[in-house]
């Protein structure tokens, strides 16, 4: 068997980057816990001594999908998309990879060569990441929000696949961008950069009125056209393929929308499982960054301290941006709901 066979026949040879303008795929040889580990497995992911080898991505071709497509969870940022992900991975039931970068590859190229180029690419991608080191063990995909312009193209490519919508209300998003600091408020310009270049109306704003706004201001933008793109997904999906969780309903009742999640998602995870990670170390860490404490309390207490400092600016900069994006819901609520 040719070195070219073996790579494309182990799924431990993970598509770990993709390069659009030479049309290649770095792979990368490595364990399971190796990917169920990094909390990224974007340029934060530690491949130290790992073997890589890039070969033609047409090459790709050869690799056999998955009887199940990968699952996915798609979200809005600051609202425990890792945290829920990483509860998620149970070997030989259900994989969880967060943030590839090659799913942030396709969709820059999405961006600069057009949806042709990108679901060409994505077709091939998607049977290299959703295939399971053992049994049928499935894979779910948690992407970086600045995926989120493929979330139709992916339901087109994989017809059977599922779709979790995974969001944060508009105040506690501005909160997540304001208790940040400067790092958060230029964050968030820096997404709306980003999701203008993915056709949203409001990207056609006068560049000067752009530059009036505050930090805030751009946030709340961001917000909207996360769930304008949400919202098309809903639609186009319906309750078969594509349901929605509140990030804080799931921190306040963990076990009970892990099991939600499980069912829908149709991971086979069980309630053994669900009961044991919700009253486990994951939430008592920060989801990020195993080494530091974090809970529910203390996130909590963080919020309302950043609420108070916000004061009325938090309310008008709500109803200034949802005069601008009628159709966002005003109390964060998408449907079909997971849970209430």
């Amino acid at each position: 068997m040719s070195e070219l066979s073996k790579i494309i026949s182990d799924p431990r040879w993970f598509a770990d980057a993709f390069d659009a303008n030479a049309g290649s795929v770095l792979m990368t040889r490595t364990a399971r816990a190796g990917l169920a580990g990094a909390p990224f497995l974007d340029e934060r992911w530690d491949r130290s001594g790992l073997e890589q080898k890039a070969i033609p991505l047409s090459e790709l071709a050869g690799i056999q999908a998955p009887k199940s497509p990968p699952a996915f969870i798609w979200h809005t940022a600051f609202c425990c998309s890792t945290l829920l992900a990483r509860c998620l991975d149970r070997p030989g039931r259900n994989l969880s990879l967060r943030e590839p970068t090659t799913m942030m590859a396709i969709a820059n190229q999405k961006r600069m060569q057009g949806a042709s180029a990108s679901n060409a690419a994505l077709g091939l991608l998607l049977p290299a990441l959703g295939r399971p080191f053992v049994g049928k063990e499935r894979v779910t995909i948690k992407p970086t929000n600045t995926v989120n312009n493929l979330i139709l193209d992916v339901m087109d490519i994989a017809p059977t696949s599922k779709h979790l919508l995974l969001t944060s209300d508009l105040p506690s998003f501005l909160v997540s961008i304001a208790k940040k600091g400067e790092a958060g408020r230029g964050f968030a310009r820096k997404l709306f950069t980003i999701f203008a270049m993915d056709g949203h109306p409001v990207a056609q704003m006068d560049p000067r009125q752009l530059m009036q706004m505050s930090d805030l201001q751009i946030a709340a933008l961001v917000w909207h056209m996360q769930i304008a793109s949400f919202l098309a997904a809903a639609q186009k999906g319906g309750t078969a393929r594509v349901a929605w969780l509140d990030g804080d309903s799931f921190i306040a009742e963990p076990e009970e929308m892990l099991a939600r999640v499980d069912d829908f998602l149709e991971l086979g995870l069980g309630p053994d499982h669900t009961a044991k990670v919700a009253g486990g170390p994951l939430f008592k860490q920060d989801a990020k960054d195993s080494t530091k404490a974090y809970g529910p309390e203390f996130r909590a207490r963080e919020k309302q301290k950043t609420l108070d400092g916000l004061g009325p600016e938090l309310g008008a900069i709500m109803d200034w941006s949802y005069s601008l994006f009628p159709a966002s819901p005003r109390d964060g609520r998408l449907s079909p709901a997971l849970a209430g």
